[in-house]
């Protein structure tokens, strides 16, 4: 947060020269809207915007009509960022990270208030690398994990819908949440954005809600013993969970028993098949000195058992390695094929990996169904693996998101061409077939000899969230 801290005297620097030249309110908003593409480049992936209350008006950098803002009845002076601000008397404070459902990230503020005691500055900090870190942690198939705060905000969990709320062993909260949000929603009385910020906030507050209700007594448990390891039913399902504490942040983890023990083959199979096979040469030394049935006969049973475990192996290796809903392969997979794929790469070879995403499938699950849903995530698998070539990889990573390595190339139009085709036959198979259409939204970034899986995977979804912009099927390009 240091960090933050520093960046954000800056901006201070800035918006003090900004009032002394300009002190008119409407000269400055005009100001800071220019000012922010250019502050975006400073902070890059962090910034979400500046914004103050001056002479008792609202202004900020970006070019949401101030409309917009009055019809949700916003009012900054009543909202934490403000009133942290003046707690702080000319301090730089941090605001508890919450859920941004115009833009569907995790965002801090951090805001100071000015020596005429009146003028507060702030500035939004986004925090999806920490959404990143989720995914990139998730090892077991249909694991939960949430990352919390020491007020027990959920600032990460591989449930988006989750994000911003309180975790907690009571429902008390959740409940005053999904109240506050049905409120705020009912209270917009226009459709457009701002209604529809609303009910997507009281939609992931029920589901919360939900969970904690069906839930509670396992997430109390949990909660009340850090450290430890415990079998709990979560969902009607056994699963093991942990709860792990640390300085500021804390991690909530989920395994259902079922993944845990499919994932567990292949650390016992390898050394009892290893085991057997000793077994077996051992056997065949002795066979040559004591020619007896019943050692030719351990032998033969023997010889079947390997074969067996040999098959068995094979088939928890091939489980292991691909997502049971597509037959695709699962992340972890896809990432050791790609990193092997550059590993063998020359200085002239270069390859593009891509990344992608359903464009309203939420929307699908809440409108059709989860069963129809996972119809559509197998439709897309298929017209996804459709127009690739065999050199070339293909995964589900989690949920509506898929990656695609593309071999040979450094041509993003052959990329942007991929996905074109993928939309088209997508929308074209969903009629025909009777099912609700979406598109895939992409972003991707070039691969040579020098690159790393990881930094791929932050630059690809960097452009991958300027693609979703649109919200249909648009296609960026680091």
């Amino acid at each position: 947060m240091a960090d933050y801290t520093h960046s954000f005297q800056l901006f201070v620097c800035l918006l003090d020269q900004l009032i002394q030249a300009h002190p008119d309110p409407d000269e400055i908003w005009n100001e800071l809207k220019g000012m922010d593409s250019t502050l975006a480049q400073i902070e890059q992936e962090t910034f979400d915007g500046v914004y103050m209350v001056y002479q008792d008006r609202y202004l900020y950098s970006w070019d949401t009509p101030y409309a917009e803002n009055e019809s949700t009845g916003y009012q900054p002076q009543s909202r934490p960022w403000y009133q942290n601000a003046v707690k702080g008397q000319g301090a730089a404070v941090f605001t508890p990270p919450y859920m941004s459902y115009a833009n569907h990230y995790i965002l801090s503020t951090i805001s100071q208030l000015q020596p005429d005691q009146e003028t507060v500055f702030a500035y939004d900090i986004k925090m999806g690398n920490i959404q990143q870190l989720v995914h990139q942690l998730r090892q077991f198939d249909q694991e939960q994990l949430m990352i919390s705060d020491n007020n027990g905000t959920i600032i990460g969990s591989d449930q988006e819908a989750y994000l911003g709320s309180v975790l907690s062993g009571e429902t008390a909260a959740a409940e005053k949440a999904l109240r506050q949000a049905e409120e705020a929603r009912d209270k917009i009385t226009e459709q457009g954005q701002a209604k529809q910020k609303a009910q997507e906030e009281a939609e992931a507050a029920a589901l919360f809600l939900q969970f904690l209700q069906t839930n509670s007594p396992a997430v109390k448990q949990l909660l009340d013993q850090p450290a430890q390891v415990l079998p709990v039913k979560i969902d009607h399902r056994r699963y093991y969970g942990t709860m792990q504490t640390g300085e500021s942040y804390h991690v909530l983890l989920l395994v259902p028993l079922t993944s845990l023990l499919a994932q567990s083959v292949q650390v016992w199979l390898l050394p009892l098949l290893s085991i057997e096979l000793i077994l077996v040469y051992g056997l065949s030394r002795i066979r040559k000195e004591l020619h007896t049935r019943e050692l030719r006969q351990a032998y033969i049973e023997l010889g079947q058992t390997q074969k067996r475990l040999e098959i068995a192996l094979k088939a928890a290796q091939k489980a292991a390695a691909i997502d049971d809903l597509t037959g695709m392969m699962n992340v972890k997979s896809f990432c050791q094929n790609v990193t092997e794929q550059i590993q063998h790469m020359q200085e002239n070879d270069h390859g593009i990996l891509i990344f992608l995403d359903g464009d309203h499938f939420k929307t699908i699950n809440d409108t059709y169904g989860h069963q129809v849903g996972d119809e559509v995530i197998k439709l897309a698998s298929q017209m996804i693996i459709g127009r690739i070539r065999t050199i070339d990889l293909a995964s589900r990573l989690h949920g509506d998101e898929f990656a695609i390595f593309v071999s040979n190339t450094q041509d993003y139009q052959v990329a942007r061409k991929i996905v074109e085709d993928i939309n088209t036959t997508l929308l074209a198979e969903s009629a025909r077939r009777h099912m609700p259409n979406i598109t895939l939204s992409a972003g991707a970034v070039i691969a040579t000899c020098k690159s790393s899986y990881p930094l791929l995977a932050k630059q690809a979804d960097q452009a991958l969230y300027e693609a979703k912009a649109t919200h249909n099927g648009g296609f960026a390009h680091a």
